[in-house]
C-alpha cells in the first residue's frame, strides 16, 4: 500500500541568526556600492550633506535591522512543520487551513537555506495520503495545500539551476524513485500522475491468472468498504487540485498526462452513480483550465480521442436515440465542449451538432427533470453548464446576455414548457405529483432565468412573459406563499419552501432596483399581475408594489422621479387594456381597484398627472359612449390628392389631453371587437370615479392647510380656488366630450305631469343654465381679485364664498352623470330618479341662494330695506342640511347603492367647502359690513341645531322614562312570553282579524289600499316578512314530516293556531323593528353630518373674530345638552339586537356633542358689554337646571363647561350674587342628598378654569362641606377640593387671579386651617385613604402660607396645627405618613407669624381709659 511510504521526519535545525538568505545578501551588496559611491565625493560635499547622507545611512540600517526582527518574528510564529499536517484538517474555518499550508511551503520552499527537498518530498507523499481521509477536513485541506505545493515546486525561479524543484523532491522520494527507474527520462508530471494514482488506488490491479487465491489485503486485490470510497474521492481531489495548480497552462506540461486526468476522471465517472456529477464537474473544470488560444489542438484531440469514445459511448448514428440515453453530467460536460467550440475546432460525431436545441429540450426534459434530487441550495452542474451556453457575459455591466442565436429564447420558452411544467410542476400527461424537490428545482430555474440568481442573467423582456407566464406563477410562488395547512396539517402551518420562495421574490426585486429599468420592471409586473392581479394581497408581500415603486415615499433625485412617472405611465396603459377588455366583472374590477390605488398613492404628491389620468379614464369610460369619439386636432379626409400629400408631410399632433383617455378606451374597443364597456364595469368606474374626485379635494384641502407652496396642485390660491379649478376641470372635459362626438348614457329624466304647462322648461337644461351662471359669478370674483381694482379683503372674500358655492354646485351637477342602463331585458325596473329630482331642486335653490347672498355682500342695505324676505344665510343653512341629510350628501334609507355612496362623499366635502366660504366672508367683512353680523339670528340656529340635536330639540322636553321604568319595561316583556305579542298587538289597536286577512292570498282589497299610500291602516309602514320564516312558523315537526314522508303531502292544520298567530305578528313587529332601527340609524348618520356645520360655526377663528352673537352660542348649549342625555339614555337602552346595530352611531354623535361643548364653545368670549348680562344670566341658570338632571359624570362635566362659559359671558361676574347662589346651592346640593346628580367635576373644572371666581365663591361652602358632608367621601372629595384651591398653578390657568381672590383666600386661610385640623380629628376620618387626603390638603396649604412674604396665620393656630399633626404621626403605623407628619410640623415651625394685637385692639377700644380708640374705628368703617 501506498500508506506504507510515509516516514516522518524531524524539522530541521532553525537557522543561525547570523545566517542571511541570497536575497538579504543580494541587497547588502547593493547597499555596499551605494555607500563606496558615496565616499568618493566626500571632499567635495558639504558638511551638511554629510550629516544628511549619515542619517540616510543610519536610517537605512534601522529599516534592515527591523525587517529582520519581523521576520525573526514571523518564523518565530509560524506552525511547527509536523504540525501543520494536523491543522490542515481543521474544520473550525478555513483560514486555519491557509495559515498551515502557507506554514508548509514556506518551511519547504522559502528557508533561510533554499529548498527543503527531504521535507518537501515528504510533504508530498504526505499531502496525497491524506486525500484518502475522511476526518474531518481532511480532504479539502491538504487538496487546497496540495495545489499551492505543485504550483510552487514545478517553479524553476527557486533554484540557480534550470532544474525545477520538483525534480530535486522526486529524487527523495522513495515511491517515486521506483517509478522514474521504470519510465527513465519521464517528465516529473508523469511521475506525478503515477504516484497519484498508486496512492489512490480504489480498484482491483491486474494479476495472473493463477492467483486467483491471493489475500484481499495484497496489492493486487481490491480495496474494500469505506477505504474504496475514500480512495476514489481522493482521486478526485487529487486530480482537481493538479487542475487548480495551473500546471496544465504551461507550454511544456506534457499533453500524455493532460489525456491521462481526463481518463482517471472518466473511469471515476463510470465508478458509481453518485460519482458521476463530481467527476463530470471535474472534466469541465479541467477543459477550462486549458488555454483555449494555445491549445485548440489538445482540447480536439481530447474532445475526439477520449472524451467521445469513452464518456459518451455512442454506438451508432441514431442520435434521437443517444439523447434519450444521456445523462444530465453527460449533457453538462457535451455544452461546455459545445461553447468551447470555435472554427478551428472540429469535433466527432456526436458532437458535431449542437446537443441542446429547440427540438432536443422534449427529449431531454426527462434527464434535466431528474436533477430535482440534488436539493437547494445547490444545484446540478448540467444547469450552470446550460445558462453558460446560453448566455455571455456583458463586460461593461458585469451581467450576462443572451447569445445572438435566434434559436436560444425558443430554447428558453421549451425549457420552461417541458421541464418545468411537464416534469417537475405535474402538468405533464405522464409526469408524477410535484414533491418540494420538484418545486424547488422549478423555483431554482425560474429564479435563475428572471435574474435573481448568482449568474445576473437579463434576458429580452419578450422571455420574462414566458418565464413567469400564469401558471409557473401559480404554481411555484402562488400556491407556496399562501398554503396553510392541508389534509392531516394543523391550520395556519406555512409551506416547506416558503423561506426560499420569499427570498427569491426578494433577490428578483434587488436585482431589477439596481438600475432604473422602465421595461425591465414592467414586465415583470405584469407577469404577476397577469397571474394575479391582488397577487400582494395574497402572497401579502410588496413585490409589485416594489417593482412598480408605488411603495416607495421617500425623496429621490429628478431622474429617478422621471422614470418613476414613466413606469406609472406605462403601468396605467397596461391597466386600461385589461379593464376594458376584460371578459369578467372580476377581473374589471380588480383591475379598477388597483387604478384606483395608484391614483390615490399619486396624489400625495402634487401635481398628480397620473390621479388626473384616472380621474379623466374614469370618467371618459363609465359616463360617455366614446365610439363616435373624434379628435378635432386631426383635419377631416379630402379627396384632393394634394391635400393628401400635404396631410402625409405634416407632422403628427398628439390629441388633447383632455380627450387621450377617450380616444384610448375607442381604440382598446376596436381592437378587441367590443361595443362598449359592460355596464357593470362602469357602475363601479362611476363610483371609483366619484371616491376618487372627493380624495382629489380632500388631498387639496390638506396641502393648503400644511402650507406647502413648493410643491401645489393649483398654484397658490385659497382652498375654495384650488377645489373650484379641479372641478371646472372635470366639469370642462365632460363638456369636450360631448362637443367631439362622445355621447351621454342615458339617464331616464325626472317626469313632467300632463297639468303643467308644455312649454316648462327641461330641468337637465335649468341646471346647466344655473351652474353656468354660478360659475360665471365666481369667474368674475376671481378676476376682479387679480385686478385689485377695490379693497383686497373684500375681494378675496367674494372670490372665496363663490368659488367655494361654485363647486357644490358642480359637484351636484356631476352626480346628474349616469352610467346607462343595465344590459338585461327590459323586464328589471328603471332607475329610481328621485334623487335626480332632489339635485335639480338643490341646484336651483343653490343658484338662488348665492344670488341673494351676493347682493348682502355688495349692498349693507339689501337685506334690512326686504325684512319680509327670508334669510339668505338660513337659505343656506337649510339647503346644505338638506343635502346632508338626503341620499345626495347622505345615506339612503334600506337601499346600497355604492354609485350613490360614492357620490355623496364629494357632495359632503364640498358642502363643508361652502359652509366655510361663508363663514369666511363673514369673518372677513363683518366690520365693514355690519349687516352680515345679523344674517345668525334665530331662525339659522334653529336649521343648525335641529339638524344635529333633533327636531325638538329647542323646544322644552318633558321628563322621559328613568332607567329602572325601562328595564321594567323589558322584564315585563320577557315574562309574557307569546302572550306579551297579543298585549303589544292590543295596546297599538291592531285588529288580528286585520293582521290575518292582510297575510293571506285571497285579500286583494288590502294590498291595494296599501299600494296606494304605503301605510297600514294604523299608520306604519308596510313590512315584507320572509317566506322562509313564514313557512317554518306554520309548519311544525309534524307537518314536516308529513309533508315529506306521507302519501299525500298535504298540510293538516291542528290546534295551536293561536299560538302560531302570535308569532306571525311577532314576526312583524320584528321586522318593523329592524325597519325602524335602520332609520333611526340613517337619520344619526345624517346628524353626524350636519354637526361639521356647528363645527365650522364655532371655530376657533370665529370665536377670536367676536362678532358671532351671544344669543346664538348661548342659545345653543342647552338644546345640545339635552340632545346628549337623550343619546346616552338610549346608549343605555340599547339591549336588544336591533338596537345594537346603531350603537356605533349613537357614540360617535355623543363623543362629537361632547367634543363640540369642550372644544368648540367652550372658546367662546362676548364682546358685547353689560347687554349680555341678562342673556348670560338666563342661560346659566338654565344650564343648571339641567345639570341637576345629568345622567352620569361626562354629562356632568359637559354641564359644567358650559356653565363656565356662560358665567364668563357676564361682565364682572366676580361680583354676581346670583352665580355664588348658583355654585353655593350645587354645593350643599351635592355634599347633602344622597340622590343628587351632581358631581365633583363641576367644582374642579370652576377651579381650573376660573381660578378667581372659585376663589371667592367656592371656599366657605367648601369648609362646611367638608365638615358636615353626609358620607366620609364627600368630606374627602370636599378637601380635596380646598386643597385644589391653594394648590392651583397661575401659570397654567386660563386666567390670572385677581386682587379680591388672592385677598379672599388669605382671609379664609385660618378657617380653612382651622377645619383641617378638625377633620384629622373626625372619627369619621380614621382610614388611611382619608388620612392621606387631609394630609395632603395641609401639606398645600402651609406651603401656601409659606409662600406668602407675611404672616397669615397666628401663634396659636400653628401651634395648636402642629400639636395635631404630632398626635396623629404619633398614632399612626405607616412610615410614609409619619415621614410626611415630620415634614409637615417642621415646616410649620419655621412659618412667619401673625401678630395677635390686632385682635385684642377692639377689646381695649370698649374700656373708658382709651376713649379716643374706640372713635378711630368708626371713621375707619365710614
Amino acid at each position: 500500500m501506498a500508506r506504507k511510504a510515509k516516514k516522518r521526519t524531524e524539522a530541521p535545525p532553525p537557522a543561525d541568526d547570523g545566517d542571511v538568505t541570497e536575497e538579504e545578501s543580494v541587497h547588502d551588496d547593493d547597499d555596499a556600492q551605494m555607500d563606496t559611491e558615496g565616499d568618493d565625493d566626500d571632499e567635495d560635499e558639504d558638511p551638511a550633506v554629510e550629516e544628511t547622507k549619515k542619517s540616510e545611512t543610519s536610517d537605512k540600517d534601522s529599516k534592515k535591522k527591523d525587517k529582520k526582527t519581523n521576520e525573526e518574528k514571523a518564523e518565530a510564529a509560524m506552525i511547527p512543520f509536523m504540525d501543520t499536517f494536523y491543522h490542515l484538517s481543521s474544520e473550525d474555518s478555513t483560514s486555519d487551513r491557509a495559515i498551515a499550508a502557507r506554514d508548509l511551503i514556506h518551511h519547504c520552499f522559502l528557508t533561510k537555506q533554499g529548498v527543503n527537498h527531504k521535507d518537501a518530498a515528504y510533504a508530498l507523499t504526505r499531502l496525497m495520503n491524506g486525500l484518502c481521509t475522511g476526518r474531518a477536513a481532511s480532504r479539502q485541506g491538504f487538496a487546497s495545500c496540495l495545489s499551492s505545493f505543485l504550483r510552487v515546486a514545478h517553479s524553476s525561479s527557486l533554484n540557480k539551476s534550470d532544474v525545477s524543484a520538483m525534480e530535486e523532491i522526486l529524487k527523495e522520494d522513495d515511491c517515486a524513485k521506483e517509478l522514474k527507474e521504470d519510465m527513465k527520462d519521464a517528465h516529473p508530471a508523469v511521475i506525478v500522475r503515477q504516484k497519484l494514482l498508486s496512492t489512490t488506488q480504489f480498484l482491483a490491479a491486474p494479476v495472473n491468472s493463477n492467483e486467483k487465491g491471493q489475500n484481499k489485503k495484497t496489492s493486487g486485490g481490491k480495496v474494500k468498504g469505506i477505504e474504496e470510497r475514500d480512495h476514489a474521492f481522493g482521486r478526485l481531489f487529487g486530480v482537481l487540485a493538479v487542475v487548480r495548480s495551473g500546471l496544465l497552462r504551461s507550454k511544456d506540461f506534457p499533453s500524455e498526462v493532460v489525456e491521462g486526468y481526463t481518463k482517471d476522471l472518466i473511469e471515476l465517472f463510470h465508478y458509481k452513480k453518485w460519482m458521476k456529477e463530481p467527476s463530470a464537474h471535474a472534466v469541465i473544470e479541467l477543459l477550462s483550465s486549458l488555454d483555449t488560444e494555445s491549445n485548440l489542438d489538445l482540447i480536439e484531440k481530447i474532445t475526439n480521442d477520449v472524451i467521445t469514445p469513452t464518456f459518451f459511448l455512442s454506438k451508432g448514428n441514431d442520435r434521437v436515440k443517444w439523447l434519450q440515453t444521456l445523462t444530465p453530467e453527460q449533457i453538462a460536460v457535451a455544452l461546455h465542449l459545445q461553447m468551447l467550440q470555435t472554427d478551428a475546432i472540429k469535433y466527432a460525431y456526436p458532437l458535431d451538432t449542437p446537443v441542446v436545441t429547440a427540438e432536443s429540450v422534449p427529449t431531454l426534459s426527462a434527464a434535466l427533470g431528474s436533477t430535482s434530487s440534488v436539493v437547494h441550495p445547490r444545484c446540478h452542474v448540467v444547469w450552470n453548464s446550460l445558462w453558460m451556453y446560453l448566455t455571455e457575459e456583458v463586460k461593461t455591466q458585469g451581467h450576462r446576455q443572451l447569445r445572438a442565436n435566434e434559436e436560444f429564447p425558443l430554447i428558453v420558452e421549451k425549457i420552461i414548457q417541458h421541464v418545468v411544467l411537464d416534469i417537475l410542476l405535474g402538468k405533464g400527461e405522464e409526469s408524477a405529483k410535484p414533491t418540494n424537490e420538484r418545486r424547488s428545482l422549478a423555483l431554482q430555474i425560474v429564479s435563475a432565468l428572471s435574474g435573481s440568481s448568482e449568474l445576473k442573467m437579463d434576458l429580452p423582456m419578450s422571455l420574462i412573459g414566458s418565464i413567469l407566464s400564469p401558471e409557473v406563477v401559480t404554481l411555484v410562488f402562488v400556491n407556496v406563499l399562501c398554503a396553510s395547512g392541508g389534509v392531516g396539517k394543523k391550520s395556519g402551518v406555512e409551506h416547506n419552501l416558503k423561506p426560499l420562495t420569499s427570498q427569491v421574490l426578494v433577490d428578483l426585486i434587488n436585482h431589477c432596483c439596481e438600475d432604473v429599468n422602465v421595461d425591465r420592471r414592467m414586465a415583470f409586473a405584469k407577469a404577476f399581475l397577469l397571474t394575479d392581479p391582488r397577487f400582494d394581497t395574497k402572497t401579502k408581500t410588496q413585490t409589485v408594489s416594489s417593482l412598480l415603486m408605488i411603495e416607495n415615499g421617500a425623496e429621490m433625485s429628478e431622474e429617478f422621479e422621471s422614470k418613476r412617472v414613466t413606469l406609472w405611465q406605462n403601468y396605467l396603459t397596461f391597466l386600461e387594456e385589461e379593464i376594458v377588455s376584460a371578459t369578467s366583472l372580476h377581473n374589471a374590477t380588480v383591475y379598477i381597484e388597483l387604478m384606483y390605488k395608484l391614483a390615490k398613492r399619486d396624489l400625495t404628491e402634487a401635481p398628480a398627472n397620473e390621479a388626473r389620468r384616472v380621474v379623466r379614464f374614469f370618467m371618459s369610460g363609465a359616463f360617455f359612449d366614446c365610439s363616435d369619439l373624434s379628435d378635432p386636432s386631426v383635419p377631416k379626409k379630402s379627396s384632393s390628392k394634394k391635400k393628401k400629400k400635404d396631410k402625409a408631410k405634416a407632422t403628427a399632433t398628439s390629441p388633447p389631453q383632455e380627450l387621450s383617455s377617450g380616444l384610448r378606451i375607442k381604440e382598446i374597443l376596436k381592437a378587441n371587437g367590443m361595443a362598449s364597456i359592460s355596464h357593470p364595469a362602469r357602475a363601479i368606474m362611476s363610483a371609483r370615479f366619484y371616491s376618487l374626485l372627493s380624495e382629489f379635494i380632500s388631498a387639496i384641502n390638506s396641502q393648503n392647510r400644511g402650507g406647502n407652496t413648493n410643491k401645489t396642485f393649483y398654484g397658490k390660491g385659497s382652498r375654495p380656488e384650488s377645489v373650484f379649478r379641479a372641478l371646472s376641470e372635470i366639469s370642462g372635459i365632460s363638456s369636450l366630450l360631448e362637443t367631439s362626438g362622445a355621447k351621454k348614457f342615458p339617464r331616464p329624466s325626472p317626469s313632467v305631469d300632463a297639468d303643467e304647462d308644455s312649454d316648462s322648461e327641461d330641468p337637465v337644461e335649468a341646471s346647466r343654465k344655473s351652474m353656468l351662471r354660478v360659475q360665471k359669478i365666481a369667474n368674475e370674483a376671481l378676476v376682479k381679485e387679480c385686478g385689485g381694482s377695490g379693497d383686497a379683503d373684500t375681494l378675496r372674500s367674494k372670490a372665496v364664498f363663490a368659488t367655494s358655492c361654485a363647486s357644490l354646485m358642480i359637484s351636484l351637477d356631476l352626480q346628474l352623470n349616469s352610467c346607462g342602463n343595465p344590459d338585461a331585458d327590459g323586464g328589471e325596473e328603471d332607475e329610481d330618479d328621485d334623487n335626480v329630482e332632489a339635485v335639480h331642486e338643490y341646484i336651483s335653490d343653490l343658484a338662488d341662494c348665492v344670488d341673494g347672498f351676493s347682493q348682502v355682500i355688495e349692498d349693507e342695505s339689501s337685506f334690512k330695506k326686504k325684512d319680509d324676505e327670508e334669510n339668505p344665510l338660513a337659505m343656506m343653512a337649510g339647503l346644505l342640511v338638506n343635502i346632508l341629510s338626503s341620499p345626495v350628501g347622505g345615506e339612503d334609507s334600506g337601499k346600497t347603492n355604492p354609485i350613490q355612496a360614492s357620490a355623496s362623499k364629494l357632495a359632503r366635502e364640498t358642502v363643508k367647502l361652502a359652509w366655510s366660504g361663508i363663514i369666511s366672508v363673514i369673518t372677513s367683512l363683518n366690520e365693514k359690513n355690519a349687516s352680515l353680523k345679523t344674517l345668525v339670528d334665530e331662525d339659522v340656529m334653529s336649521i343648525l341645531i335641529e339638524s344635529v340635536c333633533g327636531e325638538n330639540s329647542i323646544e322644552d322636553q318633558e321628563k322621559g322614562e328613568d332607567d329602572e321604568s325601562i328595564e321594567e319595561s323589558v322584564t315585563s316583556e320577557d315574562g309574557l312570553g307569546d302572550s306579551a305579542v297579543f298585549v303589544d298587538a292590543t295596546d297599538a289597536g291592531m285588529d288580528l282579524e286585520e293582521v290575518k286577512d292582510n297575510n293571506s292570498d285571497d285579500s286583494k282589497e288590502s294590498d291595494d289600499e296599501s299600494g296606494q299610500d304605503g301605510t297600514d291602516k294604523d299608520g306604519d309602514e308596510d313590512v315584507e316578512l320572509d317566506p322562509i320564516k313564514l313557512e317554518n312558523l306554520l309548519l311544525e315537526d309534524s307537518d314536516a314530516e308529513m309533508s315529506d314522508n306521507g302519501v299525500h303531502g298535504v298540510l293538516e292544520h291542528h290546534a295551536g293556531a293561536d299560538k302560531a298567530l302570535a308569532a306571525l305578528i311577532k314576526l312583524r313587529q320584528e321586522a318593523r323593528k329592524a325597519s325602524q332601527t335602520e332609520r333611526e340609524r340613517i337619520e344619526l348618520c345624517n346628524r353626524l353630518r350636519c354637526a361639521s356645520l356647528l363645527d365650522s360655526l364655532f371655530s376657533l377663528s370665529v370665536s377670536k373674530s367676536g362678532w358671532l352673537p351671544i344669543e346664538a352660542v348661548l342659545g345653543s348649549i342647552v338644546p345640545i345638552l339635552r340632545s346628549r342625555k337623550a343619546i346616552a339614555k338610549s346608549i343605555q337602552a340599547s339591549s336588544s339586537a336591533n338596537a345594537k346595530k346603531s350603537l356605533n352611531e349613537k357614540n360617535a354623535l355623543l363623543d362629537r356633542l361632547s367634543l363640540l361643548m369642550k372644544d368648540k364653545i367652550s372658546k367662546f368670549r362676548c364682546s358685547e358689554g353689560s347687554s349680555s348680562q341678562e342673556v348670560a344670566l338666563k342661560a346659566s341658570s338654565d344650564i343648571y337646571e339641567e345639570m341637576k338632571q345629568s345622567l352620569n359624570v361626562s354629562h356632568c362635566s359637559c354641564c359644567s363647561v358650559a356653565l363656565i362659559t356662560a358665567v364668563k359671558c357676564i361682565p364682572n361676574a366676580e361680583g354676581s350674587d346670583e352665580i355664588k347662589d348658583i355654585y353655593s346651592t350645587a354645593i350643599d346640593e351635592w355634599s347633602s342628598r344622597k340622590t343628587t346628580k351632581i358631581h365633583s367635576c363641576v367644582f374642579d373644572d370652576l377651579i381650573q378654569r376660573m381660578p378667581s371666581q372659585a376663589s371667592l365663591i367656592l371656599v366657605e361652602p367648601l369648609m362646611t362641606a367638608a365638615a358636615g358632608a353626609h358620607s366620609p367621601f364627600l368630606k374627602c372629595e370636599s378637601i380635596k377640593l380646598l386643597s385644589a384651591i391653594y394648590k392651583h398653578d397661575a401659570s397654567n390657568s386660563e386666567e390670572v387671579m385677581s386682587k379680591d381672590a388672592k385677598s379672599a383666600v388669605t382671609k379664609c386661610c385660618s378657617k380653612v386651617a382651622e377645619t383641617l385640623k378638625d377633620a384629622l380629628g373626625d372619627s369619621s376620618l380614621k382610614k388611611a385613604k382619608h388620612r392621606d387626603e387631609v394630609l395632603s390638603a395641609i401639606k398645600n396649604v402651609v406651603n401656601y402660607v409659606k409662600a406668602q412674604d407675611e404672616g397669615i396665620l397666628t401663634e396659636s393656630e400653628l401651634c395648636s396645627l402642629q400639636e395635631t399633626l404630632k398626635a396623629v404621626g404619633g398614632n399612626c403605623k405607616s412610615a410614609g405618613m409619619k415621614q410626611l407628619c415630620v415634614q409637615v410640623s417642621d415646616t410649620i415651625s419655621r412659618l412667619p407669624r401673625r401678630s395677635e394685637v390686632e385682635e385684642q385692639k377692639p377689646k381695649r377700644s370698649k374700656t373708658p381709659k382709651t376713649p379716643k380708640s374706640s372713635k378711630k374705628p368708626k371713621k375707619s368703617k365710614k
